[in-house]
């Protein structure tokens, strides 16, 4: 996988701003990433993009609690919000820590939900449920229009860090560096 410290990458036609200063970010991964995003954008007219962050309580040599975790929340999302599509991406790091870690970005109808704190929350329990260790949710969200480019623009500044260099590669050869959903375009 190539990766890039430029500061702007050139993707579906648009150049990004990305956030690649310190470690580079890995470009195969990143534009997975804004493909779930632009993808997610294409079906609604505001989109609610927002991050939070898992760290496993030990070390885990599969990302198997991460998909259950994947699971559940797509269930209670639908339960709760009415929410029939999620886009989503996902990175799994390990730097110093003894266990790996995983950002997550979500992508979700915005006319649903407009807030990030309710969804915050509904994740952190999903996660102690499952025997997680923390939970961290930056209180940033990105309420993204089809009108509004700076939104979006930033939103992706944001998922670039999801992209970046350091910390991955630590884990089994079976295990993933990154997932993301499998929404396509709006025809």
């Amino acid at each position: 996988m190539y990766s890039t410290n430029q500061r702007f990458i050139e993707h579906s036609g648009q150049i990004w701003l990305i956030n690649s200063a310190k470690s580079g970010c890995y470009v195969p991964m990143l534009k997975s990433m804004m493909d779930q995003l632009l993808a997610m954008r294409s079906h609604y007219a505001r989109v609610t993009a927002l991050r939070i962050d898992l760290a496993e309580s030990s070390y885990q040599g599969t990302s198997e609690r991460l998909s259950v975790f994947l699971r559940r929340f797509r269930r209670r999302l639908a339960a709760k919000y009415g929410v029939t599509k999620l886009g989503y991406c996902w990175c799994r790091e390990q730097e110093r820590a003894k266990a790996q870690h995983y950002h997550l970005m979500f992508f979700i109808d915005g006319r649903l939900v407009q807030q990030a704190w309710g969804v915050q929350q509904l994740a952190k329990e999903i996660w102690q449920d499952l025997g997680g260790g923390t939970f961290y949710a930056p209180k940033r969200h990105y309420n993204i229009t089809r009108i509004d480019g700076s939104e979006l623009s930033k939103a992706v500044y944001r998922l670039s860090y999801l992209a970046k260099c350091r910390g991955k590669g630590y884990k089994p050869e079976q295990a993933k560096n990154y997932g993301t959903s499998r929404l396509s375009n709006h025809q």
